[in-house]
């Protein structure tokens, strides 16, 4: 039982601008801002250089470079949105196919876009392919396998938390094991940090990562009894109202070069 999370249909939503409200509220979150500048930092990029990013949303990411970017994202609407906010760049295209001549980008990354990929290995190598020789990679995604909650009944959100990585997202605990990815794809210099997004805030959660929902979706898809779904959603109220709520997560950030002609030549 594997579901496609919303953002891999976009376009087939009755809602496609709520999406876009997301990434935006998204990148407002100072944990996301914090980040996102390391991305920036670990890119180096060159004023007069070419980037790519892939899963490139509404833009933002790309027009703070500081660089031409070309972003690329399977959305149309998240295209349109991201033209209209200035990024003249831009193409609808899926990552395992990207419609660009080899050797083109001087750097390219990717943000929380790995884990809902159908076949990541085939989007790293389209990646690698189209980066110049010496380019510099980052991708960065949450592994769900770290999630902890301070919840009395810990096995009841074992069970949610595992519904959440491994059947709601195609890739919900890749990240983890990006940096093998990396290595099977010839990348050299392989670096990994984590930062860890710890969320108190009900509302952050239930308007932008649904927690308190996670627990009737699995129900739904047969991976809970309703019983256990009612008694998640009691037990959440309950820390709610008495403000202790407490979720957390790593994002593990993944960083790699691409050989230059000479090592690989002589590789």
């Amino acid at each position: 039982m594997m579901r496609e999370h919303s953002f891999t249909r976009v376009d087939e939503d009755a809602h496609p601008a709520a999406w876009v409200k997301c990434l935006d509220t998204l990148h407002a979150e100072p944990f996301y801002r914090d980040y996102k500048q390391r991305v920036v930092e670990l890119l180096s990029p060159l004023p007069a250089g070419l980037y790519l990013e892939l899963g490139s949303g509404v833009g933002t990411d790309a027009l703070k470079l500081g660089a031409r970017v070309i972003g690329v994202d399977r959305s149309a609407t998240m295209c349109r949105e991201s033209r209209r906010r200035g990024l003249s760049r831009v193409v609808v295209a899926d990552a395992d196919a990207l419609p660009f001549r080899s050797e083109l980008v001087d750097g390219c990354w990717a943000d929380r876009t790995f884990q809902h990929l159908a076949d990541p290995q085939r989007a790293l190598s389209e990646l690698a392919r189209v980066m110049k020789p010496d380019a510099r990679i980052v991708v960065v995604d949450p592994d769900y396998g770290t999630q902890v909650m301070d919840c009395p009944d810990p096995e009841l959100a074992r069970k949610v938390f595992d519904f959440r990585a491994r059947h709601m997202l195609r890739n919900g605990t890749l990240a983890s094991r990006m940096a093998d990815l990396f290595s099977r794809g010839s990348l050299e210099d392989v670096s990994v940090e984590r930062r860890t997004l710890t969320v108190r805030d009900p509302s952050s959660l239930d308007n932008v990562m649904g927690l308190r929902s996670w627990a009737r979706t699995a129900a739904a898809h047969g991976a809970l009894n309703q019983a256990e779904a009612l008694r998640w959603e009691a037990l959440y109220d309950a820390l709610v109202d008495a403000e202790r709520l407490r979720w957390a997560v790593d994002f593990v950030i993944t960083s790699a070069r691409k050989p230059p002609r000479s090592a690989r030549r002589s590789g």
